[in-house]
């Protein structure tokens, strides 16, 4: 008999899913790197909360999702997503950048984590001349808590760039 999967495996499959494909649409058109990810997923009881990194050559998706499988639809939940990026160039001392969101999602999310922030290396401060992200050491985190019961799910990821601008 087959057992069914835990609902954040799922979204954590949809997530990296979604990255595959985006990935391999990329790689047909030339020769790239696939992009650094990570996940994180904490659960209490039936509730879960997961949280997903996605790091593209100029930009990082720091999102979180909930999910019970006990709940309809319907149901929506408060999360609070809080995303760091530390950058670090070589020699020199490192600075972070914080946001913080509180959001309304409802259940049965499709995709993998949907709320929190796409953050370009621009927007931050860390960006070569073309957009790109400088050289350098990058660590992004992102902490997803679901208030009314405390779960929260960090998921972390370090990426030395070392391209040049």
């Amino acid at each position: 008999m087959r057992r069914a999967a835990a609902p954040g495996a799922a979204l954590v499959a949809a997530l990296l899913a979604a990255v595959s494909a985006v990935t391999a649409s990329l790689a047909a058109a030339g020769s790239v790197p696939e992009p650094p990810t990570a996940s994180a997923d904490a659960r209490l009881g039936t509730l879960h909360v997961t949280s997903g990194i996605v790091v593209s050559p100029s930009a990082v998706d720091l999102r979180g999702v909930w999910q019970d499988r006990s709940l309809p639809c319907s149901v929506s939940r408060r999360l609070t997503v809080k995303a760091q990026i530390y950058f670090t160039p070589a020699g020199r001392p490192g600075s972070m950048r914080t946001r913080i969101g509180r959001f309304r999602t409802p259940n049965c999310a499709e995709g993998g984590p949907n709320v929190g922030f796409t953050l370009t290396a621009r927007q931050v401060g860390y960006a070569c001349p073309n957009g790109r992200w400088r050289p350098g050491r990058l660590s992004f985190v992102v902490f997803t808590t679901e208030p009314t019961r405390g779960l929260r799910a960090t998921a972390s990821l370090g990426w030395r760039n070392a391209g040049a601008c």
